[in-house]
């Protein structure tokens, strides 16, 4: 796997050269009173071409980066090939290892009411089964505003235009802008699992309370304690949003769409890390893990008090004795990571975490809130530790682009609306657990 990151690197450090030099030639010919605007188109699709290839790059770096964390966790909780470490010590067989594993792998068999198998994505596989030809994503959008400067862009735009200005952004672009979106989300990064809806709504099934096990003597009755499922359905909700550009930039600027679609990615995954960790499911939007009733929590106090490690193993404890599997990741704000940093022992010196903690990836997002009430604080942040992939996020595959050319004329920019729809529902409350009331 590192050798595959590593080709990975180094085509990315060919593409960078290639880029910057066709940026000078670029740069060359407009200075040139002799030029040629044939010459410049080129070299322009030249770039965007090159740079359309460097975000495809980047994307299977992180994805291969990801997986390649995954391994390494798994590697730390399975010392040999004869044996696997649990969170408690004990030490597994490998027949016990090859269990776990093959539960973990059923878990995802997932079929709706009609039998049909549903996907379910791990952080590192991919949305689409397949990339796109043609322009990319942001190269499309730029099209919609200074119009298509080849025959791919004509086709890209004639796939989804329709007469209200709208733009369906074509199944195989919107997979791959999904999988980019997918790839900076930090909720997705620690371990929550996509699943692709065919349809506004998907039902599954949740395990509400574990059925009740006993011994029992010859011809007595048996233990009696019937599992409680739940039923949780994944409604797509809106989430959109206006992005400015100016129609000079969208012009003059040779890497315009590739700046455009990383905008888009990185602030939609922003929100969706949000509402998947945060939300409070009001204005219409998903309830997210700390506003699920049901999930294990822990104070800091009555109106909150600093980081301590002590605090943040009794959360870990609380999943624990759920009969939760150990946390995946723990979610933070990077103040909150900033004081773990600084956490001193009576010498003065920094704390070492203990090994339980220390296990825990700690995942920083600025989705966090620093602003939250704990009785006079507020002031106050969380900790979310929690088995993520007990976390599923529903995405539906269709990408809405508008163009708004006169909205904000005036200013001489163009604005793009943006909708997608997705939501978020938990598979098991008890997985997760905060750790709230942390003050600076």
């Amino acid at each position: 796997m590192t050798q595959m990151l590593n080709e990975l690197r180094r085509k990315r450090i060919g593409l960078i050269h290639e880029a910057r030099s066709t940026l000078h030639e670029l740069r060359a010919e407009a200075y040139n009173p002799n030029g040629s605007d044939t010459l410049s188109k080129e070299l322009e699709r030249k770039h965007d071409a090159v740079m359309r290839d460097l975000a495809l790059v980047d994307l299977d770096i992180d994805e291969e980066r990801s997986a390649e964390e995954s391994e390494a966790t798994r590697a730390a909780a399975r010392p040999g090939m004869g044996e696997a470490i649990t969170t408690t010590g004990v030490a597994l067989t490998e027949s016990d290892e090859f269990a776990r594993v093959w539960s973990q792998r059923s878990n995802h068999a997932w079929t709706d009411d009609r039998g049909n198998p549903i996907r379910v994505l791990r952080p590192t596989e991919r949305f689409g089964d397949q990339r796109a030809s043609g322009p990319a994503l942001g190269d499309t959008v730029r099209a919609m505003i200074t119009g298509p400067r080849n025959e791919s862009e004509r086709r890209a735009l004639a796939e989804g235009t329709n007469s209200a200005g709208g733009y369906t952004v074509p199944t195989p672009l919107a997979t791959m802008f999904i999988d980019r979106l997918r790839s900076q989300s930090v909720a997705i990064k620690a371990g929550a699992l996509t699943v692709p809806m065919t349809s506004a709504t998907l039902a599954m099934a949740r395990l509400e309370t574990d059925p009740t096990i006993g011994w029992r003597a010859e011809n007595a009755a048996l233990a009696e304690g019937d599992p409680t499922f739940g039923r949780v359905l994944l409604t797509a909700k809106s989430l959109a949003g206006i992005v400015k550009i100016s129609r000079e930039l969208a012009q003059d600027t040779a890497n315009a769409g590739t700046m455009i679609e990383q905008a888009l990615s990185r602030a939609m995954a922003l929100e969706i890390d949000r509402a998947a960790i945060f939300g409070d499911g009001s204005s219409n939007s998903p309830t997210g893990i700390t506003g699920t009733s049901g999930i294990n929590e822990v104070s800091m106090g009555t109106n909150g008090a600093v980081l301590n490690t002590d605090k943040m193993l009794d959360a870990i404890y609380e999943m624990l004795l759920d009969n939760a599997s150990a946390p995946t990741a723990a979610i933070l704000h990077p103040r909150t990571m900033i004081a773990l940093q600084k956490l001193k022992d009576g010498q003065g010196m920094p704390v070492t975490l203990p090994s339980m903690l220390a296990a825990v990836p700690m995942l920083m997002t600025t989705a966090a809130p620093i602003t939250e009430t704990q009785g006079s604080a507020t002031n106050a942040s969380s900790v979310v530790f929690g088995d993520f992939r007990e976390l599923i996020i529903g995405m539906r595959e269709n990408i809405t682009i508008q163009v708004l050319d006169q909205l904000y004329a005036d200013n001489g920019q163009i604005a793009l609306a943006v909708h997608a729809r997705c939501d978020v529902q938990l598979a098991h409350k008890e997985s997760f657990s905060r750790l709230k009331g942390i003050i600076p």
